[in-house]
């Protein structure tokens, strides 16, 4: 979910048919965006709500919310929180080091379409394999199709515009991505996915990878760079610390189940659990 969709004002309401075909259970998206939220009306909307699943974001400031979920009649599962950063670009920046010998970071439209489809694919199952993401929370939903969403959702934007797509490679050899998308108001880019393949990490090369977004972003003019990950996900943090970014805001995410459909499929859940994998 962008920055630029959590701002809208309100309660706004989403069904999510790609999320329902991958997991199986009818899905709807529900953010709690800036303004006042009479809790009578949200509680009214979710409890009106047909889908098996309801996932809501909001400010994780307003903790006033939980008592509501609560009292909606469905499971509550908290998914965790998201947070996000920023870079601002207006400011100078002191000379960058120079990227070590053969890093490069490319534009998916300087290279082969179906060639770059495929390595998508592959390097977002290599580094986002072990990512523990909201939708671990649930625990009937199969791990591996929320995988299969991250995958889906690189090569949708990488079809959507190539030249949102940059692949880091190392002479060559494509070692990582970022997934980008303007804001609405042209204001900021910001990075929806960005990870490299295990071999690579560990070597500081994802500061290139970020020198490669910032610099697009100052080519088109915005004035800031916005990324997020799950809180958990401290290492990639200290990271985004180094490049000089800085946290601006929590959002948490909640689960809204049916339930019936969690009290019936004890098996299923156990499953999950036992098997420890992440995405």
């Amino acid at each position: 979910m962008s920055w630029d969709q959590l701002l809208e004002p309100g309660v706004v309401v989403r069904d999510s048919p790609l999320e329902t075909e991958r997991f199986g259970y009818s899905t709807t998206r529900l953010t709690i965006g800036p303004g006042p939220v009479d809790a009578g009306r949200l509680l009214a909307t979710i409890e009106g709500l047909a889908a098996d699943l309801v996932v809501v974001r909001y400010d994780a400031a307003r903790l006033e919310l939980a008592g509501v979920f609560a009292r909606s009649g469905r499971a509550v599962l908290p998914a965790g929180a998201l947070t996000y950063w920023e870079k601002p670009l207006a400011v100078a920046e002191p000379s960058r080091p120079t990227p070590p010998p053969g890093i490069e970071v490319l534009t998916a439209d300087t290279m082969d379409a179906e060639v770059v489809s495929a390595l998508v694919q592959e390097i977002v199952r290599a580094s986002f394999q072990d990512y523990g993401n909201h939708y671990l929370a649930n625990p009937l939903l199969d791990p591996s199709a929320a995988l299969a969403g991250y995958q889906d959702w690189a090569v949708r934007s990488l079809h959507a515009n190539p030249g949102n797509v940059l692949v880091l490679t190392d002479r060559r050899e494509p070692i990582g991505l970022a997934t980008l998308e303007s804001g609405a108001d042209a204001g900021h880019l910001e990075i929806l996915l960005a990870g490299l393949v295990p071999a690579a990490q560990g070597r500081r090369l994802y500061g290139s990878l970020l020198d490669g977004c910032e610099r697009l972003a100052a080519a088109r003019g915005a004035r800031r760079m916005v990324i997020s990950t799950q809180v958990h996900n401290v290492r990639v943090q200290r990271a985004w610390a180094r490049q000089g970014l800085r946290p601006f805001a929590a959002i948490e995410t909640v689960h809204l189940l049916d339930r019936a459909l969690l009290l019936a499929s004890p098996g299923k859940a156990t499953d999950v659990r036992c098997r420890g994998v992440t995405c």
